[in-house]
């Protein structure tokens, strides 16, 4: 007898035949127990199944689930020792299609439906031969587990499509797409695990079966690359490269699969990159071999070893292969990248434009055909409000400056900027793509772009970002052109001056004054001065024509501001232009305020004076028309709070023109420079008297104090001009005693100091001892004897002492 038959398999299958589920129960362990415990030879266990097979089939369907789980185990333990015919699994197959694969599941338990799925995968592997019968069943069976609840079941579900896939792939390629859905169904599934299985199974689903849903699954693999889970964003760059490599017709769908690889290239995690890094070179390489044969690509392999002269440093170059893929599929990829560039999801602005910059690198010359479909979006993703995403962009760009001619790319950029609508992405596009361009291509333009910038209507804008990135346009040409920019240092001072005076950022203001130094040092300028006063006079031109319409919040009047704030020196030499813009401005009629701003900054101007050469004619005979046409006649007393305040303005202004802050070591060089001429000054002297006279006594508390102090200036000019007479001090003096029992103690300081200076002696200390010494020799007695009675009313004691020595010598 032999060991089969002494075994009592008989009584097993009579047991599994009861009622009773104890009994059935103690069956089932009892063979398991048989099975597991011995060693068993092939032919023993193909005669135990033969025997069993039916019984173990139909306790799968057993109401008890302890003994369905235990016969499923018995079925996985035969089968894996079994060899691998078709007969041993003819009984099984049915039932579980029965069991899994319902319009409504049969299996009821969680558990048993995972061990019936763990069974289906050791059926897959083991019978690999035998599965082409049972394919339909077997999808079935696989399209409702990987749907189901449970996370294991969907795990193990995953797993056995893709051993399904790679075990037989022609019969699959004919049945994936009923298996596509489901899968999909899991990649927002809550748990990682299962996502990464499903991103892996419909990998394998399409490189084994057909692809004709390959553009669905595309679009639910990229959603992914946005999952928190570096895992299953590194699933979905292995499933891309493995397309990438692998996949039937893949060049069909180059641009479908690009995305998908390149986008890993600036994953946040470094394994990822490089793992995208890898299967992009290997991708590469791999269509260079299978197309060595290509005429075209073969030149290219043999002719462009080496690369350009002018590349992104730091960055390796990506091998022909990945080089001729882009330029191959760019133009079926512009579209997209141009929708998600204007998403309303930040993170998918960021992924288009890191692919973007990718892509641009990989193109190099041949993005040249597709920048003007891009320049829009491009434009407006330069000024997303998501910094990510103008980085990114901006990148790009630079990019384009290494590949697109400036011929080119002005070409279609220029027009674009000046149809209207401008904002700061345009110019931050424009910067970035001339701060990369060659320098020689780029000096040929160099008028064109220069032109280009410092037109009224994009240098002038006033927003903070805009400024920024005009100012980086000129940072941008001086930095490539060097000295070659002297052709347009003209044009690139206006453009910077003027995004200068508009800013109110500090940094922005540094920036400009910092660009103004480089222009000057290109240009061959030893100072600033120097070169506002060899440009600023063409800016004053188009600013005088414009004068008769500006207001206070003008651009034109922010501009010109700066001109007499920064560049004095160049505004005094054009004083010609300067009060042509000033008798525009300061007509009666004009903006009350934009008066008061400048009367303010002319006082700030006037007192420059000083580092400017005043002593020619041409600058006092502009004095004085500024005096008489525009200065005095705001002087004049009229209603009103606005009179009070261009008074006020204008008497310190009055102020700033005669006040002399020079040593005197420089006093004669003071006195032959700003109305030197005795008869140039005293009529406007006399003009301007009676009028700051009457200031004196007027409402404003600035106003009466600017008017003692011009007081005192002019009568120390009139002094020091030899104009001042007895008369002048006799009409001026009441008004200014009257105002030391004024109610401000300011008032009262001023009238005493200014006081003090009409009243003060003319002669000098060295010259009235001589004088006294020379009187001692006449009357030393009396002299004596008046020194000795007066002398703590004198100041200088030491001179005193002096001359009392001569007298007593004298005397003795």
């Amino acid at each position: 007898m032999s060991r089969v038959e002494q075994l009592g398999l008989s009584e097993i299958c009579l047991s599994l035949q009861s009622d009773e589920k104890k009994k059935r129960l103690k069956a089932l362990e009892k063979f398991e127990n048989i099975v597991s415990s011995r060693d068993w030879s092939k032919s023993e266990l193909l005669e135990i199944w033969q025997i069993m097979s039916k019984h173990l089939a139909k306790s799968l369907t057993d109401n008890a689930e302890s003994c369905r789980n235990l016969s499923i185990e018995i079925t996985k333990i035969l089968l894996s020792s079994l060899p691998g015919l078709g007969k041993n699994i003819i009984y099984l197959m049915p039932v579980l299609v029965r069991r899994l694969g319902s319009q409504e599941m049969i299996e009821t338990s969680e558990e048993v439906r995972l061990n019936c799925v763990v069974l289906l995968r050791v059926i897959i592997k083991k019978y690999e031969e035998h599965l082409p019968v049972y394919i339909d069943d077997i999808m079935v069976i696989l399209a409702k587990t990987v749907i189901d609840n449970y996370p294991k079941i969907k795990s193990e579900s995953c797993e056995a499509i893709s051993e399904l896939a790679r075990s037989i792939p022609t019969h699959f390629y004919a049945k994936n797409e009923m298996i596509v859905q489901p899968v999909l169904s899991n990649f927002k599934h809550q748990h990682y695990r299962i996502r990464v299985a499903s991103v892996k199974a419909i990998g394998n689903v399409l490189r084994y079966g057909n692809n004709k849903s390959l553009p669905d699954v595309a679009s639910c693999l990229a959603a992914r690359l946005f999952d928190q889970s570096g895992v299953v964003r590194a699933a979905v760059i292995e499933v891309a490269g493995d397309w990438l490599l692998n996949l039937r017709d893949r060049y069909s769908w180059w641009f479908k699969l690009l995305p998908l690889l390149l986008t890993g290239l600036h994953d946040e995690i470094a394994d990822i990159r490089l793992k995208a890094q890898t299967l992009w070179c290997a991708t590469g390489k791999q269509f260079l071999q299978e197309n060595e044969s290509d005429e075209k690509i073969k030149d290219k392999m043999d002719y462009l070893t080496s690369p350009p002269e002018h590349y992104p440093p730091g960055i390796e170059r990506p091998n022909l292969g990945c080089r001729i893929i882009v330029q191959q599929n760019l133009s079926k990829l512009i579209t997209g990248i141009c929708n998600e560039l204007d998403d309303w999801l930040a993170d998918i602005r960021v992924r288009s434009a890191q692919l973007l910059a990718v892509l641009v690198l990989n193109a190099e010359q041949d993005t040249i055909q597709h920048i003007e479909k891009l320049l829009p979006a491009m434009y407006k993703a330069c000024a997303d409000e998501d910094n990510r995403v103008a980085v990114n962009v901006i990148t790009a760009a630079e990019y384009m400056g290494y590949f697109v001619p400036p011929q080119s790319y002005c070409r279609l950029v220029l027009p674009t900027i000046q149809e209207g609508n401008i904002h700061f992405g345009h110019l931050a596009f424009f910067s970035a793509i001339l701060r990369n361009s060659p320098r020689q291509p780029l000096v040929e333009q160099l008028e064109i772009i220069a032109r280009f910038l410092h037109q009224s209507y994009i240098c002038r804008s006033k927003k903070a970002k805009y400024q920024r990135e005009l100012l980086n346009c000129c940072h941008a040409l001086l930095q490539v052109c060097q000295e070659d920019c002297v052709i347009v240092s003209r044009q690139l001072f206006i453009a910077i001056f003027t995004a200068w005076s508009l800013s109110h950022e500090q940094v922005t203001q540094n920036f400009a004054k910092k660009l103004l130094e480089k222009l000057r040092e290109k240009s061959g300028f030893e100072t600033l001065q120097d070169l506002y006063i060899s440009h600023l006079p063409t800016l004053l031109d188009d600013l005088e024509k414009t004068a008769n319409t500006w207001t206070a919040h003008s651009a034109e009047v922010k501009i010109f501001q700066l001109c007499l704030t920064e560049a004095y020196a160049a505004a005094l030499e054009n004083f010609n232009v300067l009060l042509l813009i000033l008798r525009k401005t300061m007509e009666k009629d004009c903006d009350v305020e934009l008066k008061l701003k400048l009367f303010i900054h002319l006082s700030e101007l006037f007192q420059h004076r000083c580092e400017f050469s005043t002593g020619h004619e041409d600058y006092n005979k502009f004095i004085v028309e500024f005096l008489k046409d525009i200065l005095i006649p705001y002087l004049v007393w009229t209603a009103g709070r606005s009179a009070e305040a261009l008074r006020t303005a204008a008497i310190g202004c009055l102020c700033a023109i005669f006040d002399n802050q020079v040593d005197e070591i420089d006093f004669k060089q003071e006195v032959d420079s700003t109305f030197c001429d005795k008869q140039l000054f005293l009529p406007i002297f006399q003009e301007i008297k009676p009028v700051l006279i009457s200031l004196v006594d007027d409402n404003s508390r600035k106003t009466r104090l600017f008017a003692l102090r011009a007081i005192y200036l002019m009568i120390n000019h009139a002094s020091k001009v030899r104009g001042l007479t007895e008369e002048d001090i006799i009409e001026i003096y009441p008004g200014i005693i009257r105002k030391l029992d004024d109610s401000c103690d300011d008032i009262r300081f001023a009238a005493v100091e200014t006081l003090v200076f009409v009243w003060k002696a003319s002669y000098k200390h060295q010259f009235n001892l001589d004088a006294m010494m020379e009187l001692a020799e006449i009357e030393p007695v009396m002299l004596a004897d008046k020194i000795e009675r007066c002398k703590i009313n004198f100041r200088n004691q030491k001179a005193l002492e002096k001359l009392q020595d001569k007298c007593r010598n004298l005397i003795n």
